[in-house]
């Protein structure tokens, strides 16, 4: 794999990572009542689960961005994707649409939960997957136009994935209605 591949994949994956966990700690209140509302925790164990989370994305996002801890911050981005997917495919198998994701966007009411919200998290868990695919060859030496491809190319990601939530969200809102 291309090291640039690898670079743009790990730098979206901690860019999402980091501005999700710093949503959910601007907010922690909202975001605690959004982990209660998925019914999965004794109640007593939500307070502390909303701090530990947010605090893992961010371990996670920060991991990503060096080299030696690419591998860690992967491993535990994958494990919080799974996590967070996992609730979101149980509370909709139980027929739960209506609570907000606690994904940490950048309105204070999501629009509830649906499956494009694991299509989104599937795609995220993908590229986290595809750092450890890449590990073997990052032999060759980088130049500026590398430089240059791997902003546009990550910032292109970023842009896509909040591009698709607002899809996701003006969805879900849709049906509502």
């Amino acid at each position: 794999m291309d090291p640039i591949l690898l670079y743009v994949a790990a730098a979206s994956v901690s860019g999402i990572l980091l501005l999700g966990a710093l949503e959910k700690l601007r907010n922690l209140a909202h975001f605690e009542g959004a982990v209660a509302a998925y019914a999965l925790l004794p109640s007593k164990a939500v307070p502390a689960f909303a701090f530990i989370f947010p605090v893992a994305e961010i371990t996670a996002g920060v991991l990503l961005l060096l080299p030696a801890g690419r591998n860690a911050g992967a491993a535990l981005g994958v494990a919080l994707l799974i996590a967070a997917t996992a609730g979101v495919a149980i509370n909709l198998l139980r027929g739960r649409r209506d609570i907000d994701c606690g994904c940490g966007g950048f309105s204070d009411q999501g629009a509830g939960l649906s499956w494009w919200l694991v299509a989104r998290n599937g795609f995220l868990v993908t590229m986290a997957l595809s750092l450890f695919l890449g590990q073997a060859d990052v032999s060759r030496v980088l130049g500026w136009v590398d430089g240059l491809t791997f902003f546009g190319a990550t910032l292109a990601v970023l842009g896509l994935y909040f591009s698709f939530n607002q899809l996701i969200d003006s969805h879900n809102r849709f049906q509502k209605t």
